[in-house]
């Protein structure tokens, strides 16, 4: 298996886990969206350093936003706005998810950077 595929695979299983916890929840509001987005980046940066080491950063990046809009497809049917009216919601459902998805982009480089200044990525050394 190649290390995007490797990737996938550990990833879905996120996923599964994460629709199955939320199973019986109609509606997700935009702030446990945010959340659960924050601890599935965390989780595919780690499944990425740790199978796709021979990537460039980019690449990884693009992975992780690839497999993260999939997420999002997948576990949110709706993500509920406080004081927006439900009949509105539908219609600005994909501006939500632009806007996470930005954020999202932001919290993987500042992830990594985490990551790696408290130890949980060890430094590669420049030429290795």
């Amino acid at each position: 298996m190649t290390p995007k595929e490797l990737i996938l695979v550990e990833f879905n299983k996120i996923t599964e886990e994460t629709k199955n916890s939320i199973s019986g929840i109609k509606n997700i509001a935009i702030g446990e969206a945010w959340k659960l987005l924050q601890l599935a980046t965390a989780s595919l940066v780690q499944i990425i350093e740790k199978v796709a080491n021979d990537l460039s950063g980019p690449d990884k990046k693009a992975i992780a936003l690839e497999l993260l809009n999939s997420f999002y497809d997948k576990v949110f049917l709706v993500v509920d706005v406080p004081f927006v009216p439900n009949l509105v919601e539908p219609i600005i459902h994909k501006y939500i998810k632009n806007i996470l998805m930005i954020m999202v982009g932001a919290t993987i480089d500042a992830t990594v950077t985490i990551f790696r200044n408290t130890g949980v990525f060890i430094k590669r050394e420049a030429g290795l």
